[in-house]
């Protein structure tokens, strides 16, 4: 249980960094291009590693299209990678090339309220009223922060803003289906459908679009600049490989509600890195919200564990 927080943490700190990584990128780099040779990248790692034998992977086509041992799963599987990282990625890179660091930051720690709905609706997991309340506070906290922001200072746009809703409802979606999945998928192997799909998706449009515009040879470049290398590898490698992994894992152990109530130290870091780097200003009502923000995530982590301990309590009275 401690390693799920600990990845958990860990996972939001990455993705909280990929939100400068996506924007720097997105600016020599086409959108298409970008989400293309991401997940080509990762894919290529991943299959690399299965085949290696360094991660046990047990999962691939075959148990997509015949009737294997764990056919009958495949399906909440799909939806998971349909969700996240294909839909998910696909919407947070178009927001965040048409929002400011500080805003995409805000609208990507909506995540616990969706999740909420999503865990009764389809989990049949129910939160208890106190849990509600911790989660109502973050909400509050992000619609200060709305409320008070100025877009015509930065570049936030209606539909970047609209995409990155889009993209957190997707997200939720992924946590509930994956959270199904890990009955019977591992981790990675979740996150190798997921790459495989996304890399499968992306690059079949992008060739396509290459051939039309008479470029194909050209495919590859922006692998060759070192600066758009080193995002790349950061989001292909940490973000698709890694974090996804680290998230797939707790998912499988921890209720979707906790998991995304830790999207708070993703703000933070993606906040941080639009001050210090983006030079972005941090104003009064960001620091009032991020609070709220702050509250809403140790007030769920705070009842989730102290559930789990009565929940081994009772257990070992058994």
């Amino acid at each position: 249980m401690a390693l799920a927080y600990i990845f958990t943490i860990l996972k939001n700190v990455i993705y909280g960094s990929s939100v400068y990584f996506t924007s720097t990128l997105s600016n020599s780099v086409d959108v298409l291009d970008l989400l293309s040779l991401r997940f080509l990248m990762a894919f290529t790692v991943l299959f690399l590693l299965k085949t290696t034998g360094v991660l046990k992977i047990r999962v691939g086509v075959r148990d997509i299209f015949r009737p294997t041992e764990r056919h009958p799963f495949v399906r909440p599987l799909l939806l998971s990678a349909l969700f996240e990282p294909l839909l998910y990625m696909m919407l947070e890179t178009l927001g965040i090339t048409m929002t400011t660091g500080i805003t995409a930051g805000v609208i990507l720690s909506l995540p616990p309220v969706f999740s909420s709905i999503f865990e009764v609706l389809i989990l049949k997991e129910h939160s208890s009223t106190l849990k509600k309340v911790f989660l109502g506070i973050g909400v509050v906290g992000v619609i200060y922060i709305a409320v008070n922001t100025n877009s015509s200072a930065g570049k936030d746009t209606p539909l970047g803003i609209l995409c990155l809703v889009c993209a957190v409802v997707s997200g939720c979606l992924y946590g509930v289906f994956s959270r199904k999945s890990s009955s019977h998928f591992a981790a990675f192997e979740i996150s190798y459908i997921a790459s495989m799909m996304s890399a499968t998706f992306f690059n079949s449009i992008n060739v396509i679009r290459h051939l039309f515009k008479g470029d194909l040879i050209h495919y590859f470049d922006p692998y060759f600049d070192l600066r758009n290398l080193i995002g790349f590898v950061f989001l292909a490698i940490f973000c698709t490989v890694v974090a996804a992994s680290m998230n797939n894992f707790a998912l499988g152990r921890l209720p979707v509600t906790t998991t995304t109530a830790f999207g708070g130290v993703s703000t933070f870091v993606t906040i941080t890195i639009g001050c210090v780097v983006g030079k972005e200003r941090l104003y009064g009502f960001h620091l009032v919200g991020l609070t709220l923000i702050l509250i809403r995530m140790i007030g769920v982590s705070w009842i989730t564990i102290r559930a789990q301990k009565q929940k081994d309590v009772q257990q070992a009275a058994k």
